[in-house]
Parts: structure tokens; sequence; C-alpha cells
């Protein structure tokens, strides 16, 4: 007996040895960070925030502007100073964040200007502490 397969029988088995194949090795894979990291440095973090809201309250540009890298103050430098008046009125929007996610080295809050939700995101920068980066 002559044993004859089908040309869509042979595509199948190709492409199911293919995919076997290319399967992930779970020894490849990236270790997932440890929680309880994570839990320390949101306490870090809020702590920070709480920080920028009290620069934010007094309306002090200088302090505000240090929680930006320094890449990041040298960007929005003029606009804060020129906007120094604002920063008080900026702290009611900043009081409404929400974090949305946060992986020990990158967080992102939410908060509510004018009933339409916005991001601003923080950074552990190099020094250890966490840094404003988008607002």
């Amino acid at each position: 007996m002559k044993f004859r397969a089908s040309k869509p029988f042979f595509i199948f088995l190709m492409i199911t040895m293919f995919m076997v194949s290319c399967r992930k090795d779970s020894t490849t894979e990236k270790p997932v960070v440890e929680t309880d990291k994570i839990k320390e440095q949101i306490v870090v973090l809020e702590e920070t925030t709480k920080k920028i809201e009290n620069s934010l309250s007094t309306g002090d540009h200088a302090a505000f502007l240090g929680f930006f890298s320094q890449k990041y103050a040298g960007f929005y430098k003029d606009v804060v100073q020129k906007n120094s008046q604002k920063l008080v009125q900026f702290n009611e929007v900043f009081k409404s964040r929400k974090l949305m996610s946060c992986n020990g080295f990158f967080a992102v809050y939410q908060v509510t200007y004018q009933g339409k939700p916005y991001e601003i995101t923080m950074f552990l920068d190099d020094d250890g502490k966490w840094k404003l980066k988008d607002m």
C-alpha cells in the first residue's frame, strides 16, 4: 500500500512543526520584579509627590523645578518661571492624581483638568530619586 499525503495535510504539518520549534524557552524569560520592591518604591514615590504638592502650594518654582531631572528642568524652566503664579492653581490639578501604574522604575499618574484626563509620568533617576518627566 502506497501512502500519499494531501497537500493541505503537509502544509499543516510543516506549520505545526515550525510553531513547535519557535516556542519560547522558559529559561530565557526575564525575571519578574519583586512585588515588595515595587511597594517600597511606591511609598517613596508618594512621599515625593507630597513634596511636589508643597512646592506647588507655595508657588516656589525653583523647588518645583528641582523635581525634574536636569534635562527636563531645562526644558520646562522658562515656562514654569513665566507662569509661577499658576503653580498654586496647578496644585489643585496635581492633587487629583491617581496612580495608574508603577513598575518600580517608571510611574504614570492620571490627573483631571477641566473634566479631561491627562497623564503625568515620573521615573526613578540615576540619583535614586523620583523625578517628573512629562506633564
